[in-house]
């Protein structure tokens, strides 16, 4: 029997009191008051007032060349982990980057793996999206594995004018999965898209070699 819609839920998710741009970038700057939809009572749950940074979305690809059990990972500098870490500034990361307008994350997925490590994606499985920071930031983060061919990687990649240096590094699978639970990979999103594939990388490694699920 389907229970009756509590009145509270049919109501907006929230209600926005104020919106102002304070500044316009790299990303954008908003103060935002808002009087979300109460979880205690039929109604609207007190105003907050947050300092929002719009970034948009962004796709990450953890890229996988299955036929030498390997994962291709960037090392970048970061000046917010300059500015937090100045001695851990260089980051190992996955391919990543913002979607462009008019531009589905799955596209943007295989055009950031070109710009940021020249190789080309031959397949591409969706893993999910989340929010990474949802107090202050509307970003949000769409994860895949792709699958690469080993030949295509090494080397020193990014887009010159957006002040890039990319340097790539083709790593066993155990050796990345190790550094990750070492705490050597610091990029959350990257963290988090790895962990995921070490979970389901037997599966995804036969299917890519075409040998089916494995035993």
């Amino acid at each position: 029997m389907n229970a009756s819609i509590p009145a509270a839920s049919r109501l907006p998710t929230a209600r926005i009191t104020h919106r102002e741009q304070v500044f316009d970038g790299f990303h954008r700057l908003e103060i935002v008051r808002a009087e979300p939809r109460s979880l205690k009572f039929d109604g609207f749950a007190a105003e907050m007032e947050r300092e929002i940074f719009t970034c948009g979305g962004y796709a990450m690809v953890v890229l996988y060349v299955p036929e030498t059990d390997e994962i291709l990972l960037n090392e970048q500098f970061r000046l917010g982990a300059f500015i937090a870490d100045p001695e851990h500034a260089f980051l190992l990361e996955c391919a990543a980057g913002m979607l462009d307008d008019n531009e589905t994350p799955e596209q943007a997925a295989r055009r950031e793996t070109v710009e940021e490590t020249g190789c080309a994606v031959l397949d591409l499985i969706p893993v999910g999206s989340f929010f990474t920071s949802p107090g202050c930031l509307d970003e949000e983060a769409h994860v895949f594995i792709g699958r690469i061919a080993r030949g295509d990687a090494g080397g020193i990649f990014g887009v010159e004018e957006e002040g890039e240096e990319i340097r790539t590094h083709l790593l066993p699978a155990e050796k990345v999965f190790e550094m990750l639970d070492a705490g050597l990979i610091r990029n959350g999103a990257a963290a988090l898209g790895l962990n995921w594939f070490a979970r389901h990388r037997p599966r995804i490694r036969a299917q890519w070699l075409g040998q089916g699920e494995p035993a």
